[in-house]
């Protein structure tokens, strides 16, 4: 884990408005009618059906069952990375659904007073050399923080040591007496049902629950030449990044740096070995025929990118 430092007020608070926008987390017959009196069998048929479609209708729709804030056990504490400490976030699964992405947005406490931000200013202002400046727009907003992570995690399994931020930005957080002037906000949970990911959210503050109305495929695969080229990853989640005539790329998640390099195995089989490059959580070579692919490893969320190519004309 790298802490690289950006000294850049606007890489620090990052997306801060756009995260701010108020998002709200979701928790997640026939009736025995008389027949018609009628001579005509048909008539007296249609008038049952008609009955019992109509008791159909009236018969309320099964709410379809979401997962809840209940079931992920998480925990926020500092902790020792690579010799380094940070303020780091674990959770476990323990819901019936595979979570594909997790994250946990913190607030501004209540009783935070003003020699309390006064001193967080200071030491940040000293931490990541800010001007007056930055500081004096960073004070016009709460203070806050956040942890994500898009790490396949299977029911009754966790992820362990995720990075904790300030505000919406990429500055790891590693004094727990800072993380000590927030609280929960919102917690945003991805998770796969019927081969779907769905969207929920909890609101900390409201006990409410919602969900997106948008849905993903939780595996995609092209329908293109392209898609025929490569191996299919055996994996859960497949999302599309790009996908034309000329190139398709894809992150597939939940694989291990071995799996990676298993799957670099397989496109080599299939001929990508035409002026190859390759270093650790990397590939990239052509085939004979100039189709080119280029293969990257995230250790971090444990996912690989890859696109395939056509030949340029």
């Amino acid at each position: 884990m790298k802490n690289t430092v950006k000294k850049n007020l606007c890489t620090f608070i990052a997306v801060i408005v756009a995260a701010s926008a108020t998002i709200v987390f979701a928790g997640c017959s026939d009736n025995g009618a008389p027949q018609a009196s009628t001579g005509s069998e048909g008539v007296a048929s249609q008038t049952s059906d008609d009955a019992s479609a109509v008791s159909q209708t009236k018969q309320p729709a099964k709410k379809r069952e979401t997962i809840k804030i209940d079931d992920i056990a998480w925990n926020v504490d500092q902790g020792i990375v690579d010799g380094e400490k940070y303020v780091l976030l674990d959770y476990t699964n323990n819901s019936k659904y595979t979570v594909t992405d997790f994250e946990m947005t913190f607030k501004e406490k209540g009783s935070v007073t003003e020699e309390d931000k006064e001193n967080f200013y200071n030491e940040i202002k000293d931490k990541f050399s800010m001007s007056d400046d930055d500081i004096s727009e960073l004070k016009q907003r709460d203070i806050s923080m956040h942890a994500e992570t898009e790490k396949i995690v299977e029911p009754g399994e966790s992820a362990k040591n995720i990075n904790c931020y300030y505000y919406s930005g990429i500055y790891y957080l590693k004094d727990i007496n800072h993380f000590n002037l927030v609280e929960p906000d919102v917690a945003t949970i991805k998770y796969i049902n019927d081969n779907k990911i769905y969207t929920s959210y909890y609101d900390f503050s409201t006990k409410k629950y919602s969900e997106d109305e948008n849905t993903e495929e939780a595996y995609y695969w092209t329908t293109s030449e392209l898609g025929t080229k490569i191996p299919k990853p055996d994996v859960k989640v497949v999302k599309k990044s790009i996908d034309n005539e000329d190139s398709f790329g894809f992150e597939a998640y939940g694989l291990s740096l071995d799996q990676f390099n298993e799957y670099v195995d397989k496109c080599k089989q299939l001929g990508f070995t035409v002026d190859e490059s390759s270093y650790e959580g990397h590939y990239s070579a052509d085939d004979k025929d100039g189709y080119n692919v280029y293969l990257s490893y995230k250790e971090d969320d444990d996912y690989m990118t890859v696109t395939i190519d056509a030949p340029s004309e």
